[in-house]
């Protein structure tokens, strides 16, 4: 089950009175379908297909189907020993039994065989419907397996009654729905042939419904969701249209949605060819002003076509409004951490397209780096470059240890950083730049860009990243000790933020602010609290998607005419940490550039920065009608080497309250410490 590129990957399950895998994948790959299903063995009788196919048809082509059976308890294992032996990529098991008693044995017996599974790579896949019911039991079962990563859900499309009264609300609580399957391990997603209509030249065609709800899983999992046709067919079609399989109309319909304009934007743009490698993948925040950024590191970051020209239209009109009346003046700007220079460029052409510019105005720009090889590639392009010579120097300092003697007892009429963090305020931008304020290279009226950041929070549900946070134990805890490094362990990974572009995720709720930074600062002190409520959402937030990229005002239009007042259940599995910077607002015109990765306000075609989670050691259940409350505390350098903070979780009254704790030591951020009790909300004091 190869993908190539974004290509949907579709199977075909037809049933068989012998199990033959050979002939019916021959004839499903020539009508272009990419798998089939096989339903695996739990006897010792022979089976043609064995000796027809090559290992590798059984590895890449091959799913595996356990029928539902009363004796699934005896065979489940012989049946999982085998497909294990054939390398099968993935099995399909049937639905979860609606009896407390079957179910919880059930989960037992997938916890054991998915293990056996995890060995081989291989995947487990639950028969989902859609569903509160089927959705509980399944994250019910996932518990109940810890947590493993290789236990997904098919979801199952049937026949679905939108209710003759109001159709309108019915579709529009399936559309929450799908929502929050995305964060339940949604890995496949099945069409049974007799749900698909007729349309007028005879042809299969899913209801209107039914679009609607696989668009919605297109345009978010397209890259990595899978397809099952269920056959055999239900439509009769003449000649050979049908194909080998008499199938082929479904999966010519199937891609047929695939190609729709809004799928194809989400999918194959040239953002999303380049964040496909970090989907769902978990990194350790960056820390620039402690460590040294790779040369590839910054080249990947200045292929954002968004950030540097909102930057250069701040800068634009930061110096239009300074020089409105002034002659005979030097222009002393400061690119606080230049990088390779994308700062640096964006702010030449700024000064190159200024109008109306005195002759006796100079402009003089100072690029501050403290990586040493990033400096030689800035020192490179002043010697080289025409743009540059004569115009820029490069400074080779940390600019806290900035004195006005490097600039020639000048002070700086503009500043510009970028060092924002996914959080706002996790790369220490407040620290860097009020310690750039304390060196006195900056004076009271210098123009800060960006002026003004505000960091934001929203609870996400998603087993896959909790899962992923899990297996993050057994990576080294340190990269640079190499392999004599000690494993992170199960505690640390859990006490950790990560940088992910959010996939197979659910923001569960609007984000809301916690806290914002204004330079030159106003406060003395860089104490942050933040105490946000995040009242019940009908929609289970649908329309903020995975937590990344703009609110699809669709979605949220449909969504909310559901008759419901309150959201289902649903369970949370970290928070998700993003920002809004108002880079320079004009004092002229009032004009606002603004970079954003919030939902709500998300700058489109922006991709330098994801959002940071922070996982929950255990995920937290919230009850229908449930409100969660997040209290985050923050105590900037009140030692000499840290902050303090606390991250406390309780379930009161149908009221989630959960306090965070994050440790920095130095300028790393070490970990969040997250704490469960009932009780008060005492302070936890560090160690």
């Amino acid at each position: 089950m190869s993908e190539d590129n974004c290509a949907l990957v579709v199977g075909l399950h037809i049933p068989q009175s012998q199990p033959d895998a050979a002939h019916l994948l021959q004839s499903a790959r020539e009508d272009g379908f990419d798998y089939i299903t096989t339903v695996l063995p739990h006897t010792l009788e022979p089976r043609a297909d064995v000796t027809a196919l090559e290992s590798r048809w059984w590895r890449s082509s091959v799913v595996g189907l356990v029928p539902e059976s009363p004796t699934i308890q005896q065979d489940l294992s012989k049946q999982m020993e085998w497909a294990h032996h054939m390398n099968i990529p993935a099995v399909i098991l049937p639905q979860i039994p609606k009896n407390i008693i079957d179910a919880t044995n059930y989960a037992r017996l997938v916890s054991s065989v998915a293990l056996t599974a995890s060995t081989n790579n291989g995947q487990v896949w639950i028969k989902t419907f859609l569903n509160e019911e089927s959705l509980a039991g399944f994250e019910k079962l996932h518990r109940q397996c810890d947590g493993a990563g290789n236990v997904g859900m098919m979801l199952t499309l049937d026949n679905v009654h939108t209710g003759a009264q109001n159709p309108t609300a019915a579709v529009a609580g399936m559309v929450a729905l799908v929502h929050k399957t995305i964060g339940c391990q949604l890995k496949a997603v099945s069409f049974p042939t007799q749900f698909f209509l007729t349309n007028k030249r005879g042809y299969p065609a899913l209801s209107k419904t039914h679009q609607v709800l696989f668009s919605e899983m297109l345009r978010r999992l397209g890259r990595t969701i899978r397809v099952l046709i269920e056959g055999p067919s239900s439509h009769t079609i003449q000649g050979s249209a049908g194909g080998g399989t008499a199938c082929l109309p479904y999966l010519q319909y199937i891609r047929h949605m695939r190609q729709r304009p809004e799928i194809i934007r989400a999918l194959d743009s040239s953002e999303a060819s380049l964040e496909e490698a970090y989907l769902d993948h978990l990194q350790r925040p960056l820390q620039p002003l402690g460590d040294h950024l790779e040369f590839s590191t910054y080249e990947t970051f200045e292929k954002d076509p968004v950030k540097y020209d909102q930057y250069q239209k701040a800068i634009s009109l930061a110096l239009r409004d300074n020089l409105i009346g002034v002659h005979d003046k030097v222009v002393n700007i400061l690119i606080a951490g230049a990088g390779r220079g994308p700062l640096v460029t964006a702010t030449i052409n700024a000064i190159n397209t200024l109008q109306n510019v005195p002759s006796n105005i100079t402009f003089r720009v100072y690029a501050i780096e403290k990586n040493p090889s990033a400096v030689v590639y800035l020192q490179s392009l002043t010697r080289h470059d025409s743009n540059w010579k004569g115009l820029v120097n490069v400074i080779h300092a940390d600019m806290r240890t900035m004195s006005r003697e490097i600039l020639s007892m000048q002070q700086a009429d503009i500043v510009v950083s970028e060092l924002l963090g996914s959080f706002g305020d996790n790369e220490l931008s407040p620290e860097c730049l009020d310690g750039l304020y304390a060196t006195g290279v900056l004076k009271e009226a210098t123009v800060c860009i960006p002026c003004h950041y505000t960091s934001y929070i929203a609870p996400v549900s998603s087993l896959r990243l909790h899962s992923e946070a899990r297996a993050q134990a057994y990576y080294p805890n340190s990269s640079s000790d190499g392999l004599d490094s000690a494993p992170m362990g199960n505690l640390k990974v859990m006490e950790t933020p990560y940088v992910v572009r959010t996939h197979a995720a659910c923001q569960t709720h609007t984000e809301q602010p916690c806290w914002e930074f204004v330079h030159p600062s106003s406060s003395g002190t860089g104490e942050r609290t933040a105490h946000v409520d995040f009242k019940t959402d009908k929609t289970n937030g649908a329309g903020a998607g995975s937590g990344y990229g703009p609110v699809d005002p669709a979605i949220v239009s449909m969504s909310q005419a559901t008759g419901k007042t309150s959201a289902g259940p649903t369970t949370i599995h970290g928070f998700l940490g993003t920002f809004t910077a108002i880079l320079y607002t004009s004092s002229r015109d009032e004009s606002t550039v603004i970079l954003s990765t919030c939902p709500t306000s998300f700058s489109v075609g922006m991709f330098s920065w994801f959002p940071l989670y922070f996982p929950l050691k255990e995920p937290l259940f919230i009850p229908q009608g449930g409100n969660v409350k997040y209290h985050y505390g923050e105590e900037w350098r009140r030692q000499k080497y840290g902050m303090n903070g606390e991250h406390k979780c309780l379930l009161e009254n149908n009221l989630i309250v959960v306090r965070l704790f994050i440790i920095q030591m130095a300028d790393h951020i070490t970990s969040v410490c997250e704490e469960w009790g009932g009780g008060g909300f005492e302070l936890n004091q560090q160690e």
